[in-house]
């Protein structure tokens, strides 16, 4: 999920409720030193997936944001040999067996 994640401090092992941008309350539990965070899902979603199914093509928008592809485009060393054990390799690879081996 895209978003703002939110921090803070609460009496430990605790619930906690953050009102979200469309009014829903998001609970959260503080840890042992009354830490806490929630992410605000602060953009719209499905667009994009709707888009891709009406023009037929595929759709990457949920593969995670990584900073690294710019460096590997920058530097020349794609992102999955970089790190091929890494989050971003693994949702590629998973989204492109899902393409290409349906069933």
């Amino acid at each position: 999920m895209s978003g703002y994640t939110l921090h803070g401090k609460a009496e430990p092992n605790s619930q906690i409720s953050v009102m979200g941008p469309t009014g829903t309350a998001i609970e959260s539990t503080t840890d042992e030193n009354g830490d806490w965070s929630v992410t605000l899902d602060v953009f719209k979603s499905g667009g994009g997936e709707a888009a891709a199914v009406e023009l037929e093509v595929p759709f990457l928008g949920a593969l995670p944001f990584d900073p690294g592809i710019v460096r590997g485009g920058d530097d020349g060393v794609h992102r999955i040999i970089a790190e091929p054990d890494g989050a971003t390799a693994a949702a590629l690879l998973m989204r492109l067996w899902i393409m290409y081996w349906p069933n």
